[in-house]
């Protein structure tokens, strides 16, 4: 089953594979999220708060256990205020990242999509 993605933005190029998007939490508040998958990994955050250790853990049963446990970023912008992102957000988020075999990673991009379905933004 796929996310209620709201809104997603993709930047892609031979090296990596990025998405911004916002998903509502169970409350219905729009929770910003970033993918970067690179050639053997990836790395997901989310909005540090109990809404967004609840999309971490959907997250985490649909791509399985990431290769670290989560860590809070504090501060600065993620999403990139200076990157001119289209989600900018200031405030802790929630880190995780996911190793893999680099001819794993179409696989592993896949089931990305997958989580977002149907989403506007999102080719």
């Amino acid at each position: 089953m796929a996310f209620p993605c709201q809104k997603a933005s993709v930047r892609s190029s031979a090296a990596q594979w990025n998405l911004e998007a916002l998903i509502p939490s169970e409350e219905g508040d729009p929770l910003p999220c970033f993918f970067s998958v690179l050639p053997t990994g990836c790395t997901f955050q989310t909005l540090s708060s109990v809404g967004g250790e609840r999309l971490l853990e959907s997250v985490r049963a649909k791509l399985g256990p990431p290769a670290s446990a989560p860590q809070v970023v504090k501060g600065g912008a993620c999403g990139g205020e200076e990157e001119d992102s289209e989600f900018p957000f200031i405030g802790a988020m929630l880190s995780v990242t996911w190793e893999f075999p680099r001819e794993y990673r179409d696989d592993f991009l896949a089931k990305v999509k997958a989580l977002l379905g149907p989403c506007e933004g999102l080719s």
